[in-house]
């Protein structure tokens, strides 16, 4: 397989390695076993030479028995980071295989993604700037009313249209309700979650039991944290999730600085954006007032004029990247988030409308 076979960028984008990395094709591995693989390519990180990429060429005709055996070799390797390069539609067992091994598809009929593809709304996506990454916590607050369970669920859903997992947490909503509303919208939710793109998941009493323990006693907020992010990397790894979303955060958590920093470092999952929401109280952007110090950013949304219902994100904090500091103003329609600026301009660039009697 020749190195310009495989768009090497697609792939170092899609695993966040940016710029930093190196590569070779048909590269030979020697595994734990002594037994010498090889591979179709390698993408190796700069920072972390630990950090590899192995990638499968899906191109034969018995793509089922390449995906076990890749799998197997990169396991025995110590490489969990595995890409399968494909220019065609997978069938039901191959996907299924893929799910299973946490192998990400990529597909070269598709473009490097953008910098828009967060909440796919292309001015929104724009003042994030980029600065949005895998691996990282972002908080989504505001008052009752302002769209933050919206906007958590067009971020599944922009995700499930590029092919990636997505799953929520629910941790104050019933998953019926949740699952009735969002199906109002025709952004497509209903169709990705019935096949299995994108996960509900209730919280279940268990954790209260947890959480009343460490409400007694500090001293076994280690275990809380330990048993809770450990069941939520889990979920993560066996369902192939790439973006989670916990709203909102506020009923897992207890009100200590040292319990939140512990608890929200340990959400952070490699390759995964993690999205929590949270209501406001104690401080303009969170319940405790305590959250906004811990997360990697924060989004803002509040209501600007009920009346037209339009409202205002602002981000106020975005780590590790250069953002907008302007507000950026939507409408929530049965399309999801609109922006209230393309609305006005779509209506003022008619010069005609239909006469309806």
């Amino acid at each position: 397989m020749g190195a310009d076979s495989i768009n090497v960028d697609r792939v170092a984008e899609q695993f966040e390695l940016d710029k930093e990395f190196t590569w070779g094709s048909n590269v030979k591995l020697t595994g734990k076993s002594g037994a010498v693989h090889k591979f179709d390519l390698v993408v190796t990180s700069k920072k972390d030479e630990n950090v590899k990429v192995a990638v499968l060429h899906g191109i034969s005709d018995d793509l089922v028995s390449d995906i076990m055996k890749f799998n197997a070799i990169s396991s025995d390797c110590g490489i969990s980071l595995k890409a399968l390069v494909i220019d065609k539609d997978l069938d039901d067992t191959e996907i299924n295989l893929t799910h299973m091994y946490n192998i990400v598809t990529i597909d070269q009929r598709q473009g490097i993604r953008t910098k828009s593809d967060i909440f796919g709304v292309k001015e929104f996506d724009e003042s994030l700037g980029g600065a949005m990454r895998k691996g990282n916590v972002y908080m989504v607050s505001g008052k009752t009313g302002v769209g933050k369970t919206t906007t958590a669920t067009q971020f599944l859903v922009q995700g499930a249209r590029m092919g990636e997992r997505g799953a929520i947490i629910l941790t104050d909503t019933r998953g019926a309700e949740y699952i009735a509303n969002a199906k109002t919208f025709s952004f497509g939710f209903e169709e990705y979650y019935k096949e299995g793109t994108i996960e509900v998941i209730e919280l279940s009493d268990k954790i209260r039991e947890l959480k009343e323990d460490v409400l007694e006693s500090l001293k076994t907020r280690s275990r809380y944290i330990d048993k809770l992010t450990g069941e939520i990397n889990r979920i993560v790894v066996e369902s192939n999730i790439t973006r989670l979303v916990i709203d909102p955060l506020t009923p897992m958590i207890v009100e200590n600085d040292d319990f939140v920093n512990q608890f929200i470092m340990a959400l952070a999952v490699p390759h995964t954006y993690m999205l929590v929401t949270s209501p406001v109280m104690k401080s303009d952007v969170s319940m405790f007032g305590i959250e906004e110090y811990f997360v990697s950013g924060i989004i803002k949304l509040e209501m600007e004029d009920a009346s037209s219902g339009i409202r205002k994100a602002s981000i106020v904090k975005m780590r590790g990247g250069s953002f907008s500091p302007y507000p950026f103003f939507f409408k929530i329609t049965t399309k999801g988030i609109v922006s209230s600026q393309t609305e006005k301009d779509s209506r003022a660039g008619s010069f005609f409308k239909k006469v309806e009697i």
